[in-house]
């Protein structure tokens, strides 16, 4: 852990210059709790197939895989310097992939907007959750893959670049994601967790919007009304926290849910983020878009 800090507090004085100072936060009595999401990610419209050619007849679930990274961006609308954090993360999945970087913008904190105050505010109960979880204190600020901490902009490169580094252990457990949506809006998913070693732990499902226009103060002091949000955090699948599971070594678990789509939230635009984690870590993490089938 001595080791990580190192190469972080390294590249801290490397990008240190190039950032701005965060957003400061507001007296504790003051504070709204909201949650917002921002990314520039890869819009990709999910085609509509018949309902039986969802799913292949084989899957390899123990072929080699990638280890990807989850980025938890707290963002809100009043923050004036969280359009440069959106950079970063564009920046990262312009390097490594936007499939491997796997953004979520979680509007929150008194600087995000709720719907009540604003009807394009992007903040929800659910980010108000995990912004008092991690006592965030300003913003922009992030938790990448659940481990070493809440993390200032600075700092989020270097760990990327950690926690992809090939020398290091590769996920307990690889996951794999059907998600399905019909004319009526109502969402099926299939996760199936693949374990390479045991591993006892949370299964997480998140649904994600990008493409969402609404306001956004900017770094200069201006508004701008038509910003592009994307990986906005819509709701959870499973709960705030997902199910408990165990899975062993060289082992499948299969989880189904259905969620209905609430009307507003563009389909087209959706997808889900679906990871596996312990009280360390995520161990994996991974983004499906939404197919539309004809049933």
């Amino acid at each position: 852990m001595k080791r990580l800090h190192i190469v972080l507090m390294l590249w801290a004085l490397v990008m240190a210059a190039m950032m701005p100072v965060a957003c400061s936060n507001i007296d504790e009595s003051e504070r709204l709790l909201v949650v917002n999401v921002v990314d520039r990610d890869t819009i990709a419209k999910p085609d509509t197939i018949p309902s039986d050619t969802i799913k292949p007849d084989t899957i390899d679930y123990f072929a080699p895989f990638e280890r990807n990274v989850l980025i938890e961006d707290f963002t809100g609308q009043e923050c004036v310097n969280c359009p440069t954090a959106t950079d970063l993360i564009t920046q990262l999945q312009d390097m490594y992939g936007h499939d491997r970087i796997i953004a979520v913008g979680i509007h929150s904190g008194p600087l995000g907007v709720k719907p009540e105050k604003n009807p394009d505010g992007l903040a929800t109960a659910l980010g108000d959750v995990y912004y008092g979880y991690w006592n965030i204190q300003m913003q922009p600020y992030g938790v990448i893959d659940r481990s070493d901490g809440t993390l200032a902009t600075e700092w989020w490169t270097a760990k990327v670049e950690w926690d992809l580094n090939p020398e290091r252990p590769s996920p307990s457990v690889n996951i794999w994601v059907e998600a399905t949506v019909d004319a009526n809006r109502k969402a099926d998913f299939e996760v199936t967790l693949a374990a390479f070693e045991s591993f006892k732990g949370r299964l997480q499902l998140w649904l994600v919007e990008d493409g969402v226009v609404a306001f956004q103060k900017m770094p200069n002091g201006t508004r701008k009304d038509d910003y592009v949000h994307n990986h906005v955090l819509r709701d959870a699948v499973n709960g705030a926290w997902g199910d408990d599971f165990t899975v062993e070594h060289e082992d499948l678990k299969t989880f189904n849910y259905s969620y209905t789509i609430p009307e507003g939230w563009n389909i087209a635009n959706l997808h889900v983020v679906a990871f596996a984690y312990n009280d360390d870590k995520v161990t994996q993490a991974v983004r499906k878009n939404l197919v539309i089938t004809n049933k």
